[in-house]
Formats: structure tokens, C-alpha cells, sequence
């Protein structure tokens, strides 16, 4: 798991699943693995924690019951498995400090709900490479920040197939503005799929193989001005739709924090106050980062 400032809900399915998404999530993870069982590829789970996500893919597996076709059916859940402060200490049976590996504990969580379909990679996902071929669903929970951003997009959106899923669980966060800007870039490999209310997740369909060169550019995030930016989150806020605008719009002003450019941030601001969104959702934990600016 990657540091993050700020955590999400958790709605948990069960009690003794630890995860830090909400049930609708869940639902729509497994759902999608479900529809996705017997497709050529992978599925993929980049930033799956204590396993939830995984679980949750699997569980789609599952559901279509003990049909000999699909026994080879499973999901790869990635991360680091390295307890950090910010982890709840809640999460029961975590006993962990900070440096401390996680991922036996991982290990019995996917056991017990896992149901055999699911394989945990322990890596560092800002140099690691895919190399293990078609990819039909790629769930990302581990773009927090620009250079993780860019490995990931490099090594794996190469693999994804058309007609394959791409569901990004931090789309609809205030602090990774490059998510928007990295799938405006590639608007036009990608069809939205689903954004799920009331959480961080936004899904697209796959259109096309994603070329190489394509990425690098759409990675090459030193190259945006104020025009592009613009044209971002326009692009995002029309596709999440206004149900789950306020999170996009804080990305917004906070993607020119993560720049520096107070000036632009404040500018940006205020361009959104006649909407009443500034004290909704994630935008009061922005202003905060906007006023600590110096």
C-alpha cells in the first residue's frame, strides 16, 4: 500500500473482511470479475491492501460455482504489504508498527475469504514490470503520486485488451489530480464504463491497445498548462456527472497546489464557490492545503 493523505470511507461487507472501500464498490468489483470470468487475460489488482479488493474480485469468480472451465480463473493482488503510520490501527489482528510486513496477515485474510482464487505479489510497484501477457481487468488502487502514476500506465496499460475493464479507485479523490489528467490524454482508448456513487471508483472500458509512444506522452505530466488542465477536469466532471462532481472539482484547485501555484489554485477556488461545493465532500480538506500554501 502507497501513502495516502487521507482515507476514504469504509463500508465493510463483512465485519472480518478489513478494507477501506465501501460495499457498493465491492459489489461492483465482483460483478465485473463475474461478467469477465472465461475472457482471455488477467485480472489484476494493483494497491489490494489486506486483500478486500481481491477478495471481492474473486468472489465474481466464485460465483459462477465449480465449473471445470474456469479452475484456472484467478486474481493477482500487488503491494508492498509494509505497514505505515496512517494504516487504521483498528483493523483487528494488526498488531503492526511502522516497517513492519503485513502480508502474512494478508495472506490468512485471502485464505479464509479468498477461496483458493486469489495469488498475492509482494513488489514495489514503481519498479516492477508486467511481463505475464494479456491483461482484462486491471482494478488501481496505487496511483498516488506522478512517478508511481507513470510506471504503473507504462508497464501495464500496454496489456490491456479491448473490451477489457480499467477501474480506477482513486478517480474521484481530491489529492490524484494526474489520474485525470493521464485518461483525458487517453480519452480516446477508453469508454466510461461506470462511476460508482458515493466512492472514488470510476470505470472504463477499453477501446483499443494502448501504444507505447501514447502513453509516454500522456505521462509526460511536466507538459500541461492552464488550458489542458481545463479541458481535464471538464472532461471528468461531465463524465462523473454532477452526483459525484464535488470530489473532482477539489482535484481541480488541488492538482495547482500540487504544482505550487497558489495564485492558480485560488483563482480556481473561487471559480467553484457560486456552485456550494467548497464546504462538501473532500473540498474543505483542500482549502486547508490551499491556505497552508506559503
Amino acid at each position: 500500500m502507497w501513502k495516502f493523505p487521507s482515507f476514504k470511507s469504509a463500508l465493510k461487507p463483512k465485519a472480518d473482511i478489513p478494507g477501506m472501500v465501501s460495499s457498493d464498490e465491492m459489489a461492483f468489483f465482483s460483478e465485473s470479475a463475474a461478467r469477465y470470468v472465461g475472457r482471455e487475460g488477467a485480472i489484476v489488482d494493483l494497491g489490494c491492501w489486506l486483500g478486500s479488493t481481491s477478495i471481492a474480485l474473486a468472489q465474481g469468480i466464485l460465483s459462477h460455482g465449480p465449473n471445470a472451465n474456469y479452475q484456472k480463473e484467478k486474481v493477482l493482488g500487488f503491494d508492498r504489504f509494509i505497514w505505515e503510520a496512517w494504516m487504521p490501527a483498528h483493523i483487528p489482528s494488526c498488531l503492526y508498527e511502522s516497517g513492519d510486513t503485513f502480508l502474512p496477515e494478508a495472506r490468512r485474510v485471502v485464505r479464509d475469504h479468498g477461496g483458493g482464487r486469489v495469488e498475492l505479489i509482494q513488489t514495489d510497484l514503481a519498479l516492477y514490470e508486467w511481463r505475464d501477457g494479456p491483461i482484462k481487468i486491471l482494478l488501481v488502487d496505487a496511483m498516488k503520486n506522478e512517478d508511481l502514476t507513470r510506471q504503473i500506465a507504462r508497464t501495464f496499460y500496454p496489456s490491456l485488451i479491448p473490451g477489457g475493464l480499467l477501474i480506477h479507485q482513486d478517480f474521484n479523490h481530491y489529492y490524484t489530480g494526474w489520474i485525470h489528467m493521464l485518461q483525458y490524454r487517453l480519452r480516446q482508448y477508453f469508454r466510461l464504463d461506470r462511476s460508482v456513487t458515493r466512492s472514488g471508483t470510476v470505470a472504463f472500458e477499453v477501446l483499443a491497445p494502448l501504444p507505447r509512444e501514447a502513453i509516454d506522452r500522456a505521462t509526460d505530466f511536466a507538459t500541461s498548462g492552464d488550458d489542458e488542465i481545463a479541458a481535464t477536469f471538464r472532461h471528468s466532471l461531465d463524465l462523473v456527472g454532477p452526483g459525484d462532481c464535488v470530489n473532482v472539482a477539489a482535484a481541480h484547485v488541488m492538482y495547482y497546489v500540487h504544482l505550487k501555484r497558489k495564485d492558480r489554485a485560488l483563482e480556481t477556488l473561487e471559480a467553484y464557490r457560486p456552485l456550494g461545493l467548497l464546504d462538501r465532500g473532500e473540498f474543505p480538506t483542500v482549502l486547508s492545503c490551499v491556505d497552508q500554501m506559503p
